[in-house]
């Protein structure tokens, strides 16, 4: 059981850091939609604009499904770390209760 808190430890090291880039990432995203355009412009002028943040919002959604494969691929591992420590106690219970 000792072992386990530095293994959590390490786990805990590894996900955190990507928690405020996604945050950072979808405030970004909600900042740039929640922009007014109250001002009347040329229909070319708008197309290009609306390029533009479409652009932008495409790049974020990217950065966002990295950043959300990596988190699932680090979160799928620490279950494949639980369910064993889970196994282990449980051997390590029968072994105790039925030796």
């Amino acid at each position: 059981m000792p072992a386990a808190w530095p293994i959590a430890k390490v786990l805990f090291k590894l996900v955190a850091p990507s928690i405020p880039d996604i945050v950072s990432t979808i405030s970004t995203l909600k900042n740039q939609q929640a922009e007014p355009q109250t001002r009347e412009e040329p229909l070319q002028a708008r197309i290009a604009e609306m390029e533009q943040r479409l652009t932008q919002q495409l790049e974020l959604i990217e950065k966002l499904m990295k950043q959300i494969d990596a988190l699932h691929t680090i979160l799928w591992r620490t279950l494949i770390i639980g369910l064993a420590a889970l196994g282990l106690a449980l051997t390590g219970l029968a072994l105790i209760f039925y030796a």
